[in-house]
């Protein structure tokens, strides 16, 4: 009985986290890492953390812990980005043509360019990084994940590193993707929307700004 007891306890957790693992990979995709709470960001590596230990092997807590630590390292780089680099490099060796996790991967290594000590560190972090996220799209291009990781990488690095031009690249990628894809969540639609107008607002295209928030003032409504 205590056997088969112990058996349905894992199955069950089994279960659960790959349940979690499912809900982070769309919360991350849809409503964004930055705008997750750190605390509940930590506790869900500590969830993984300890799926892991139980099994090393486990991919998926693998891509699931490097993707919650990239989640964190976009609130706090400095403490964070090595260990999103560390999980991610772990399972990009296992699946290397996994092209989310290469793509973050690649947002990683940008944010760990952050807090490097020394301009050759930045350099080398920066450009691989840069390198990686490339890849990705080249490889997946019509992966929405993958799109929205390096657009808002790109979007959120310095203008001398000459990204800006990829944001807009990716976010209207994306938004001629959502036309033939009715699968897209509004949420989504509205957010990749907002983001095109912002830019194009910053950027001085007024007429373009409108557009895009006019797009996604119409999905609004019609939730």
């Amino acid at each position: 009985m205590d056997r088969v007891f112990r058996c349905s306890l894992l199955g069950l957790y089994g279960a659960l986290s790959l349940v979690l693992l499912l809900f982070t990979s769309q919360v991350l995709a849809e409503e964004r890492p930055e705008n997750m709470d750190l605390k509940a960001l930590s506790v869900q590596t500590a969830q993984l953390q300890q799926r892991l230990e139980q099994t090393p092997a486990d991919y998926e807590a693998l891509k699931g812990l490097g993707i919650v630590y990239h989640g964190m390292a976009l609130k706090d780089s400095k403490a964070y980005a090595k260990k999103a680099v560390q999980y991610l490099e772990q399972a990009n060796q296992k699946k290397s043509d996994e092209t989310e996790v290469l793509c973050y991967l690649g947002s990683a290594y940008t944010l760990l360019a952050k807090d490097a000590g020394d301009l050759m560190s930045k350099s080398s972090y920066m450009n691989r990084g840069v390198e990686y996220m490339d890849k990705a799209v080249r490889m997946d291009p019509d992966n929405i994940s993958v799109r929205l990781i390096r657009a808002n990488n790109s979007k959120n690095l310095p203008r001398f590193l000459n990204r800006r031009s990829v944001a807009y690249e990716d976010f209207e990628y994306l938004a001629g993707l959502f036309e033939k894809r009715p699968d897209v969540s509004p949420s989504l639609k509205v957010s990749v929307y907002r983001d095109l107008a912002a830019l194009y607002k910053e950027d001085g295209d007024a007429a373009k700004a409108r557009k895009y928030e006019a797009m996604a003032g119409t999905i609004e409504k019609e939730k």
